[in-house]
């Protein structure tokens, strides 16, 4: 099941203060929750003696507007950082829910596991990061 969260999103990416890695509003972001099922052998043998469910993440991608000039250099050289290492995140969405109500889903132990790819590549308009998750919590006010 892949969630479509929306349009002007707020993002709010967090590596040890609120928002230290920057704060955008995206065009559009997406998620889908995944669970990966692994094989369990015995020590020392290749067979797979028994198929288990593994661990659950969250899988998604944000889509930014670029922004011409001196702030488009600073997204695309915001992502690099991400990609030499596989350091956690907190990552915070923030949207209006139609009726006045504010919805917050919060990701945690997020990755950028690829490169941040922009579209048209020759004059982007759009930014497109790809993101891994561990766990998710989602809060309505």
């Amino acid at each position: 099941m892949s969630v479509y969260v929306g349009k002007n999103v707020q993002v709010t990416i967090t590596k040890t203060t609120e928002g230290d890695m920057g704060s955008f509003i995206a065009q559009e972001v997406t998620f889908e929750p995944k669970q990966a099922v692994e094989g369990i052998d015995t020590l020392g043998q290749d067979v797979v003696q028994a198929w288990a469910s593994g661990l659950k993440t969250y899988e998604g991608s944000i889509k930014e507007g670029f922004k011409v000039g001196e702030d488009g250099k600073k997204q695309l050289e915001r992502s690099p950082p991400f990609q030499t290492s596989l350091e956690e995140y907190t990552m915070k969405l923030i949207w209006d829910g139609g009726t006045g109500s504010k919805i917050t889903i919060t990701l945690s132990g997020c990755i950028f596991p690829e490169p941040s790819v922009s579209s048209p590549k020759n004059a982007p308009a759009f930014i497109t990061t790809r993101f891994r998750a561990k766990s998710a919590s989602i809060a309505i006010a």
